[in-house]
């Protein structure tokens, strides 16, 4: 080997050396670390992903951040996040809570973002009731019944609208639990979340018209006056029975007499007849 070709190997070990030991300063100072006690490490997202999205390793980072930044029960360890579903969008660094996250369930995505003692609620919509195809999963609705009034076959029959649910969140469009895209797409079906009693109450309101929901400002949370549906009466007691006297047979009238006066005659004679 001459010295040229050992110069040559010499400097790349030299490269590499370097390289390794620039590498290993990178890694070490990139690691967030918690040896500052004004800092905390924390959970966050690497990147963006929309809801219903189950969080991978790749999908999550460690980052320091202020003690006094840090939200109360934020997550600390990338294993606590992993393998959890997400019940809303999330961006890229947003920081990682327990309410932010659902367990995984065995059945659809669409489950795990159930709130507790929520149901979940499909029911058939066209361009015009699905709002031309606007309504987006996460988005809020009012549910509105449109009925005749009175006989409906008359003509001049009246039509009322009523606003019977109010501030409804869409979990899914047909069978899309996330909001991938913002454009308007016509569907042919939506499922809403609601509670049992509001579930009877929309399902009641689709029997007695036709559906139509309003779409909501996200940032609205005004409340609406909602028509209360009226429930069944219950039977009253029965009275008992009053005894009733029975009424007298009527008593035969009394025939009435007539006197008659009959001439024969020279001679006259009164004769007594009753009628």
């Amino acid at each position: 080997m001459n010295t040229r070709s050992l110069f040559f190997v010499l400097l790349s070990l030299v490269f590499g050396v370097g390289a390794v030991m620039l590498a290993q300063n990178w890694l070490k100072h990139s690691q967030p670390t918690s040896d500052n006690p004004d800092q905390t490490v924390v959970v966050t997202m690497s990147v963006s992903v929309p809801s219903g999205t189950v969080l991978e390793a790749k999908h999550l980072s460690l980052q320091a951040i202020p003690k006094a930044l840090a939200p109360r029960n934020v997550l600390t360890s990338i294993d606590d996040a992993v393998d959890k579903v997400t019940k809303f969008p999330m961006l890229q660094g947003d920081t990682l809570h327990p309410d932010k996250l659902a367990l995984r369930g065995e059945g659809s995505v669409l489950a795990s973002l159930i709130e507790p003692n929520k149901r979940a609620v499909t029911i058939r919509v066209n361009d015009v009731v699905g709002v031309a195809g606007f309504l987006l999963p996460g988005n809020r609705v009012d549910v509105l019944v449109t009925f005749k009034v009175g006989n409906v076959r008359n003509v001049a029959a009246e039509t009322q609208t009523e606003v019977v649910l109010s501030n409804l969140k869409v979990l899914a469009v047909d069978q899309k639990a996330n909001q991938d895209s913002s454009q308007p797409l016509v569907v042919r079906a939506v499922t809403l979340e609601v509670s049992l009693e509001q579930a009877e109450t929309l399902m009641s309101a689709r029997g007695k018209g036709t559906i139509q929901l309003a779409l909501r400002n996200p940032t609205d949370d005004s409340e609406v006056s909602v028509v209360q549906t009226a429930k069944p009466l219950e039977p009253s007691p029965e009275a008992p029975p009053v005894a009733v006297p029975a009424k007298a047979a009527p008593r035969p009238a009394e025939g009435r007499k007539m006197k008659i006066e009959v001439i024969r005659g020279t001679a006259q004679q009164t004769v007594t007849v009753e009628s």
